[in-house]
């Protein structure tokens, strides 16, 4: 292998660089949903974003299997959409029009059964 395929410090530096900057507020995002509606039933939200095709991926947990009908007849499902958006607005990630945002509601209890407990393999 010659050194001409092996990434040096600069190019380690850039991409590090691009990669907290398609990652800046997304924890704080995460942080203010969580503190806006987790007494109302959401168990974990995580927030990620796709630099290749532009979108934001958001996963909601809900505890058990049977919350997920439930929070979108009771209006829960989207008032955490609509706080996703707001918050994403806050972050300066785009406006609510402009921003392209992908949800996924599943269970805590889901990812228990069927990934051991590990939501970095639900995730993926």
């Amino acid at each position: 292998m010659s050194d001409k395929n092996i990434p040096s410090k600069e190019d380690f530096a850039r991409a590090k660089a691009a990669m907290g900057k398609n990652d800046q507020g997304l924890s704080e995002v995460r942080a203010q949903v969580l503190m806006r509606v987790k007494s109302k039933g959401l168990h974990e939200l995580f927030v990620l974003y796709s630099p290749r095709s532009r979108t934001f991926g958001v996963y909601v947990f809900y505890r058990w299997d049977r919350e997920i009908d439930e929070a979108a007849k009771s209006g829960l499902a989207e008032e955490i959409r609509s706080a996703v958006f707001d918050e994403l607005e806050k972050a300066g990630r785009g406006d609510k029009g402009s921003i392209q945002v992908d949800f996924e509601f599943d269970s805590h209890e889901s990812v228990e059964r069927d990934y051991e407990g590990n939501y970095f393999n639900r995730l993926h």
